[in-house]
C-alpha cells in the first residue's frame, strides 16, 4: 500500500519576498555561477539553504533556517494541506501544462514494495543530503514521483481546486510559471489518499534523497529507541507526485561528452565502434531523423565538425537483457565507453572525463576549453522507465531528464 498525507507546510512569506528571487532549481543541477546569480536576487534566495558554504556549513544552514522562520521569511501553514503544483512551459513552439500535487509519502524500501527506482545513487551526495536533513530537520525539495492514472481521475479533482486563487506564483529562471494552490478541504484529501492506497510509485528524480530520507529514518528511530509502531515524521518524504500520462511530461535526452587526450584517433576510435555498430558519416541536418528512426539501436558520435550514425549490429543488440535492449545510455556506457574507450564503472560514476550535458551548445564550450568527443541520445520513452523500475534494474546515472525541472522553495516539509 502507498499511504500519502498532507502537511502544514513551510513557505516564503510573500510580504517579505518576491517568489521568483527566492526559489531555485534542484541542488544537484546548480552550477558555482548559477548559485552566484541566484544570490544577487536575494540574500533569503533558498540555494543558501540547500547549498551551505564554510567549515560548519550545515550548522550555519540550521542556524539561517532558524532566523529566517523568526524573522517571518518564513510561516508554517496552520492546516495540513495537500500542495497542487502546476508548471507552464513552452517546447517548440506549443504551451504545456504538467499538474501533479505535494504531499508526504510514508517511506518504505525502493523495489520491496510500491516504490521503484530506476537509477544508481553515489555515496558521496547521500552522505551531503543526509548531513544537511540531520542539521535542519526538514526536507527542502520534493522527490519526483510518477503514478498511472490513465483516466485522468485526479486531474479532475485538480480542475475543480484549480478554480480557486493560487497562493503563490512565479516564472523561474528558465521561463516556466510554477503555481501554487493549497487543499485542506477534508473531503479532497480523503479522495487523494484513498486514491493513492494502490498505486505504485517510480522515482523519476531524486533517487539520493529518496536514500537518505531512508538513511535518516532509520538514524533517528535508533537514536530515539522509538516503537516501530508508532509513526514518526521521519517516516514520511516530501514528493511531487505527476501522472504517468500528464500531457505536459517531457523527458528530454542527456548527452555524453568525453574528455579525450592529445593522442586519440578519430580513425582508429572509428575501427574499434565498427566491432559493435555499423558506422555511417552523415550530415548534421541529419542527425535528429536518424536518432528518431524506428530502432533503439542508433546513437550519434560526433567528433569536431563530423557526425556518425552509429546502428548496433544485431548479434551485439541479442547479447542485451531484453529491458536494457531499449535503453540507449546503457548502450552507450555499456558498449562504447567501457568496451570501445575503456572506461570503468566507477570512473564513469564518479564523472571523470565524462560531462552530461542537455545541448549542442554545451558540448561546444567544452571542445574550446579542452579536447572532446561526443554522443548523441534521444530521450528515453517513459514506459521504458516504469520497465526498468519493475524489473528490479537500474539505468545508467543521468539517463533521463525530466522536464521542466522541480523548483525549490515553493513549500519546505519540517521532520
Amino acid at each position: 500500500m502507498v499511504y500519502v498525507k498532507p502537511f502544514k507546510g513551510v513557505r516564503y512569506n510573500l510580504e517579505k519576498s518576491l517568489l521568483k528571487n527566492v526559489i531555485a532549481p534542484p541542488y544537484d543541477v546548480i552550477s558555482k555561477e548559477m548559485k552566484e546569480s541566484l544570490l544577487t536576487k536575494s540574500p533569503y534566495n533558498i540555494v543558501k539553504l540547500i547549498l551551505p558554504e564554510g567549515e560548519d556549513k550545515y550548522e550555519m544552514a540550521a542556524k539561517e533556517y532558524k532566523e529566517w522562520k523568526e524573522e517571518g521569511i518564513l510561516i508554517k501553514d496552520q492546516n495540513p494541506s495537500f500542495y497542487i503544483y502546476e508548471q507552464e512551459y513552452e517546447y517548440a513552439g506549443t504551451v504545456y501544462v504538467r499538474t501533479g500535487f505535494v504531499g508526504l509519502l510514508k517511506l518504505e524500501e525502493l523495489g520491496k514494495g510500491k516504490v521503484f527506482p530506476h537509477e544508481k545513487t553515489l555515496s558521496g551526495p547521500k552522505e551531503d543530503r543526509f548531513n544537511l536533513m540531520k542539521a535542519c530537520r526538514t526536507n527542502f525539495s520534493q522527490i519526483f514521483g510518477l503514478y498511472m492514472d490513465k483516466e485522468n481521475k485526479l486531474e479532475r479533482v485538480f480542475s475543480t481546486v484549480k478554480k480557486d486563487m493560487a497562493v503563490s506564483s512565479a516564472v523561474d529562471i528558465y521561463g516556466v510559471k510554477n503555481t501554487l494552490w493549497t487543499v485542506n478541504d477534508p473531503e479532497v484529501i480523503d479522495k487523494v489518499e484513498k486514491f493513492m492506497l494502490d498505486k505504485a510509485v517510480y522515482i523519476a528524480d531524486g533517487h539520493h534523497r529518496y536514500e537518505t530520507a531512508l538513511n535518516f529514518k532509520k538514524y533517528m528511530r535508533e537514536l530515539n529507541g522509538d516503537d516501530p509502531e508508532n509513526t514518526r515524521p521521519y517516516d514520511y518524504v516530501m514528493m511531487m507526485f505527476v501522472n504517468f500520462y500528464d500531457e505536459g511530461l517531457k523527458i528530454f535526452p542527456t548527452h555524453r561528452v568525453v574528455k579525450i587526450d592529445e593522442g586519440f584517433s578519430e580513425k582508429d576510435f572509428k575501427e574499434k565502434l565498427k566491432n559493435y555498430f555499423t558506422v555511417k558519416e552523415i550530415a548534421k541536418d541529419e542527425k535528429e531523423q536518424f536518432l528518431n528512426e524506428d530502432s533503439n539501436k542508433k546513437i550519434v558520435w560526433k567528433h569536431l565538425d563530423k557526425y556518425y550514425g552509429l546502428t548496433l549490429l544485431d548479434n551485439v543488440f541479442e547479447g542485451l537483457h531484453t529491458v536494457y535492449r531499449k535503453v540507449n545510455t546503457y548502450i552507450l556506457q555499456e558498449v562504447i565507453l567501457k568496451e570501445a574507450l575503456g572506461m570503468d564503472e566507477e570512473k564513469i560514476l564518479r564523472k571523470e572525463g565524462i560531462y552530461f550535458v542537455q545541448s549542442e551548445e554545451e558540448i561546444e564550450k567544452l571542445s574550446k576549453k579542452f579536447p572532446v568527443t561526443s554522443f548523441l541520445l534521444k530521450g528515453i520513452d517513459i514506459d521504458i522507465i516504469r520497465d526498468i523500475s519493475e524489473n528490479g534494474l537500474v539505468m545508467p546515472q543521468k539517463s533521463t531528464y525530466f522536464y521542466p525541472k522541480l523548483q525549490t522553495g515553493l513549500v519546505i516539509n519540517e521532520l
